[in-house]
C-alpha cells in the first residue's frame, strides 16, 4: 500500500511522486476519512460533511467522488463496507 502525506494546513495530499491534484470535495472526502482512519464512515455522515443540505445533487455524487479518488490514489486505498460505508485502513 502506498504512503501518503496529508497536509491539513495547506489542504494538500502527496506521495513519493509528489503532490496529487484533488478537487476541493475529493480533498475534503479523503481528509475526513483519513482523520477517521480505521473507522467505517457511513454514507450519510459523508454526505453531511461534504454537501450543503440545500444541494439538490444526485444521490450517486458520493460514489462519483470515491471512484475518482480510487482512480487517482489506487483502488485499494478506500475500502467499502457494504451496507455501512467507506473506510481507510
Amino acid at each position: 500500500m502506498q504512503s501518503f502525506q496529508l497536509d491539513t494546513a495547506k489542504r494538500t495530499l502527496s506521495n513519493t511522486k509528489g503532490e496529487i491534484e484533488l478537487t476541493a470535495r475529493e480533498y475534503s472526502l479523503f481528509e475526513y476519512m483519513a482523520l477517521h482512519r480505521g473507522e467505517v464512515v457511513s454514507r450519510s455522515l459523508l454526505y453531511e460533511h461534504l454537501f450543503d443540505e440545500t444541494d439538490n445533487s444526485l444521490s450517486n455524487l458520493l460514489d462519483v467522488h470515491v471512484s475518482n479518488l480510487r482512480k487517482k490514489l489506487g483502488s485499494d486505498i478506500i475500502k467499502t463496507r457494504r451496507g455501512h460505508g467507506y473506510y481507510i485502513e
